[in-house]
């Protein structure tokens, strides 16, 4: 039996969000060197090329990205970068985010980075803590570790939701939703039970 997937912008992710985190940060860091090796080709080495991959950087990983909230890497891997209320952060922090990279990405060339995405406990590289955002998983996951639940008794309201012919298991307590939560195999879904409607509701309404 697996427990519902209840994650906030603010949740750790599982191991492989991360590493597709890791391969879509990749693929944005191939796009900007193929870039500047174009603009090198057609403009040389001077600051003209530099400026190319500037305005290349500010448009993509600044305008679109933060209005959007997708890059071609986070786009190719299912992924979104989303403020603390889970939209995208819009233009201005998506550009403080950019900006970062000089902290981020200079030292060790991008080392600093990876190993806060990997090591901190929301995930996030210094653009993130600076501009307030996450990267988070458009993909419905299915979660890795063992349940965050600890089992419990059954409300004194449990009916089993007036199905007599499903098969119930027995509700177990959800810290992270601080409800009862139970798998109903007719709907196949969870519930979970409401203290105020002193009832059973989906975990994720429709």
């Amino acid at each position: 039996m697996t427990s519902p997937t209840i994650q906030s912008s603010r949740t750790k992710i599982s191991p492989s969000v991360l590493k597709r985190r890791v391969a879509g940060l990749g693929v944005d860091l191939a796009i900007v060197v193929v870039v500047l090796l174009v603009a090198r080709r057609l403009l040389g080495a001077g600051l003209g090329s530099l400026v190319l991959v500037g305005l290349f950087a500010t448009a993509v990983y600044g305008v679109v990205e933060g209005e959007t909230g997708s890059s071609p890497g986070k786009a190719l891997m299912d992924l979104r970068l989303v403020n603390e209320q889970g939209r995208p952060p819009g233009t201005a922090f998506a550009l403080i985010r950019l900006a970062a990279w000089a902290v981020d990405g200079l030292p060790c060339l991008g080392g600093l980075a990876l190993t806060l995405i990997w090591f901190t406990p929301n995930h996030q590289r210094v653009g993130d803590l600076i501009a307030g955002t996450n990267v988070v998983s458009t993909r419905e996951e299915v979660a890795d570790t063992a349940p965050t639940v600890v089992p419990g008794p059954a409300p004194e309201h449990y009916s089993g939701n007036d199905l007599p012919t499903a098969q119930h298991f027995d509700p177990i307590w959800d810290a992270t939703l601080e409800a009862y939560v139970q798998w109903d195999p007719l709907d196949k879904r969870w519930m979970k039970y409401d203290d105020v409607l002193g009832g059973w509701g989906p975990v994720d309404a429709d």
